[in-house]
């Protein structure tokens, strides 16, 4: 299992004053994925928790896997193929940039194959005729989906829930978070059943308004786990807060990004928990979240750009 040979903590749930949001009188924490371990932290720890036991259990053969060009999630997937010692091949989205970025950089270190790839036969990595590309090339081998999102991350990130109290003190609870593929929400809402009083509220960092809802829905439908009766908490997402899209920002964007940081010495970006926070201050703005609530923000990690 992956805390055999990764040293873990359990993420801190911490209590964090923003004036932005003291002024709404709600309490934040924010559950601290992103602490767990430098090399493999934030939300891929479950991500790959189970992916690991499956690239075990099928003898270790090659993993392939895609992403672009700053992808903590191919970070991570070289992070743990050294530790466990499986080849790694990443497919980089467009072209490799040499002297490479500082993500690509340490995949490069940590012994990952870097493989540009051009954005057509990107979009159809899932094809056939690319599959059997990759067929010929490697023979045996184990895709993980970009993002790393498939069965086993599902069952991983239904896991997180278990660091957050059962029982809140408020009325009314939300867990939010940032979302790229919509995967770590879905798991949280499956396995949040236990959470009272709780709302899950997800940012999305793309401009693809519609998108990240119908995955979520999708994963939703892949676990046949749960009892047919057992109610899920409820979910949504926020479509409007990408400020451009994946990756883009805006001077309001930044100048949150920075006030939120220097205010509360916590660690952000402004691709994914940077566009958390900020959509949560426009969400209190108009009163959509209720004085005396809680929020728990997912702290997922990303802090490697």
């Amino acid at each position: 299992m992956l805390i055999d040979k990764i040293s873990l903590i359990d993420p801190p749930l911490e209590d964090v004053e923003f004036s932005d949001f003291s002024k709404h009188r709600i309490r934040l924490k924010i559950l601290r994925l992103d602490r767990m371990n430098l090399e493999v932290g934030g939300n891929k720890i479950f991500k790959l928790k189970y992916n690991i036991e499956k690239i075990h259990k099928l003898g270790s053969p090659v993993v392939v896997s895609f992403g672009g060009a700053y992808s903590n999630h191919l970070r991570a997937l070289a992070a743990v193929g050294r530790i466990y010692s499986f080849k790694t091949h990443g497919f980089v989205r467009g072209e490799i940039v040499r002297p490479l970025n500082p993500i690509l950089k340490f995949c490069d270190q940590q012994g990952m194959e870097l493989h540009a790839i051009s954005r057509e036969d990107y979009r159809l990595k899932s094809s056939e005729d690319f599959i059997s590309r990759l067929r010929s090339q490697f023979r045996d081998f184990y895709i993980l989906p970009e993002g790393g999102s498939n069965k086993e991350a599902l069952l991983g990130c239904s896991e997180i829930p278990q660091f957050i109290p059962q029982v809140s003190q408020s009325k009314l609870r939300y867990i939010i978070l940032a979302c790229g593929t919509g995967l770590t929400l879905a798991g949280i809402v499956l396995g949040g059943s236990r959470l009272e009083r709780t709302k899950v509220i997800g940012f999305s960092v793309l401009k693809a308004p519609g998108y990240l809802y119908r995955e979520v829905t999708n994963y939703l439908a892949l676990t046949k786990s749960r009892s047919p009766n057992e109610e899920l908490i409820s979910w949504q997402i926020e479509d409007d807060y990408h400020c451009g899209g994946y990756a883009k920002t805006n001077a309001r964007l930044l100048e949150f990004v920075d006030n939120f940081m220097r205010e509360t010495n916590l660690p952000i970006e402004p691709v994914y928990t940077g566009k958390m926070f900020y959509g949560l201050s426009q969400l209190l703005d108009r009163g959509a979240v209720p004085p005396d609530a809680e929020v728990v923000a997912i702290h997922t990690g990303g802090l490697h750009h």
